[in-house]
């Protein structure tokens, strides 16, 4: 007797087997979380201790990757050292990072000048250097020296290099987006609980500068513009959990083994808008705020463009109005914040409306070129910029006082352009070496261009306003915020990669009836 059909389906697709992560994935994760999340604590890894502990922590998430590991019975078992120091090898980021450490080093060993201090006057000398090899100052290590300035980007490298290289599951790299967007909302909580209670101190006993009287510190960074930077970072992550989240057809998609809550969409949406609003309490607030909210409206739209080609018009026009309603709710409110804190009697928030002008950093840049024009090749060396500069800026009437010309009226320590800054301190030689870094980046966005999911890129625009923002500040001069940068790269990249890889579906089932 035949058998006849009469019931068949098909479970959706999704992978059958769930790959739990290895011990050493997990050692990585677990180093790499406390880099991310530790610098911005300890007032941005700005101070030496400071600086010196971050790199501590991105060296032994580095050195996780290469550490025995022993699992006992552990599935899977974890890629011995031979195997991560093979994959490191072919990570162009890693040899490209070596070369600028050898770049400076030979600029460091080779001097052509010494900073001398006697009392309140500073000069310099030069002394007999290698003139056809990478060249620097003498100076002591802080505020700034050749060995500090690679220091500060020592920890994005290796940090970077860990998470490439030892995180192969999805799963880790959401946590670690979320890691970031935590940690912003902690951070920015702690902000505007110090911007309320008016005081002039991190953690209200920590002063960022003896003497200073018109503290620019936000939470726990010393320098506001830094922790805005690292804000819209965060921006940038919650706003990708928010799109994952917002694409998840499976609950179950995501497992819960490492016991990370499966917090939803709305309560990402609520933590974006509390790091939002404490926008109003920086120093320049209009720029951030703006930056900010072209971030959700960016967010917004993906979201609503991937429902209308999907064919859901009628979801999308339901959805479309509420988000431009909290767009604008969202502005108004940090507009607000910004103007009552104005109005208010807060000396703390009060800046000085030249320093903070746009026109005054522009000037810095333009007339910081011009040591470009003197040393175009090799640069006058890593962590020179302060030392050279103000020979510089004596020339610009702008920056000198009339009744002693030979006094800046500023104390100008960055060009306030990062991308100025790094050609005058490493010269064309060096400075490729840093653009063919971003020049990586660009080759694999483009390669993986027609596959990169919606959270990709969200993360890429907000690297890109920090990127933007470094013509007018100096945001990567600061290790914590280049941590973020390279992990949110790395992250975007690799969920790139995740996604194109084929993934086991249950077969079809059919249940048949006599």
């Amino acid at each position: 007797m035949p058998v006849t059909p009469s019931l068949r389906g098909q479970f959706p697709t999704r992978p059958a087997v769930v790959t739990p992560p290895s011990r050493r994935e997990k050692t990585v994760f677990i180093l790499s979380v406390a880099t991310i999340v530790l610098p911005p604590w300890m007032v941005g890894a700005w101070t030496d201790w400071a600086l010196w502990i971050t790199v501590a922590l991105a060296a032994m998430a580095f050195a996780a990757l290469f550490v025995p590991m022993v699992d006992y019975r552990a599935w899977p078992p974890s890629p011995s050292g031979r195997v991560m120091f093979a994959r490191l090898t072919k990570f162009p980021l890693f040899w490209l990072g070596l070369a600028i450490f050898v770049y400076g080093t030979i600029a460091a060993l080779n001097p052509s000048r010494v900073f001398l201090i006697s009392g309140r006057q500073t000069w310099l000398e030069t002394t007999p250097h290698a003139a056809w090899l990478p060249h620097g100052i003498i100076t002591q290590f802080w505020p700034m020296n050749a060995w500090r300035a690679l220091l500060m980007f020592a920890p994005a490298w290796l940090a970077t290099c860990a998470v490439w290289i030892g995180l192969e599951t999805e799963r880790a790299w959401h946590r670690l987006l979320g890691v970031v967007s935590i940690n912003g909302l902690m951070l920015a909580l702690l902000g505007v609980v110090q911007a309320l209670s008016g005081t002039r101190n991190i953690f209200w006993f920590y002063m960022p500068y003896v003497g200073n009287t018109e503290p620019a510190f936000f939470a726990t960074f010393i320098y506001a513009g830094h922790a805005a930077a690292w804000m819209v970072l965060a921006f940038g992550a919650t706003a990708a959990l928010m799109d994952h989240r917002l694409r998840r057809r499976d609950p179950d998609e995501l497992p819960r083994r490492w016991g990370w809550p499966a917090l939803t969409a709305w309560v990402w949406l609520e933590i974006l808008m509390v790091l939002l609003l404490t926008l109003g309490v920086f120093l320049r607030p209009e720029f951030w705020t703006l930056a900010a909210g072209g971030v959700l409206t960016i967010c917004a739209w993906l979201w609503l463009g991937r429902w209308w080609r999907a064919g859901q018009k009628r979801r999308a026009a339901l959805y479309a109005l509420p988000a431009l309603v909290f767009i604008a709710l969202v502005l108004g409110s940090t507009a607000g914040a910004v103007w009552w804190w104005r109005q208010g009697s807060g000396t703390s928030l009060e800046v000085n409306p030249r320093d903070a002008s746009l026109p005054l950093r522009y000037a810095i840049a333009t007339t910081s070129a011009a040591m470009i024009q003197d040393e175009p090749l090799w640069g006058w060396g890593p962590g020179s910029f302060r030392y050279i500069a103000p020979d510089y800026l004596r020339k610009n009437p702008l920056f000198t006082d009339p009744a002693r010309p030979s006094v800046l009226r500023y104390n100008v320590n960055y060009a306030h352009n990062d991308w100025v800054q790094i050609l005058a301190e490493w010269g064309l030689a060096g400075a490729s070496l840093f653009a063919a870094i971003l020049g990586w980046w660009v080759t694999q966005v483009w390669r993986l261009r027609r596959i990169l999911p919606g959270e990709s890129w969200i993360l890429l625009g907000s690297v890109m306003l920090i990127f933007a923002g470094a013509m007018a500040d100096f945001p990567l001069y600061n290790p914590a915020v280049l941590i973020v940068i390279g992990v949110l790269l790395a992250t975007a990249i690799k969920l790139g990669e995740i996604s194109a890889r084929p993934r086991p579906a249950m077969s079809k089932v059919v249940v048949a009836c006599p």
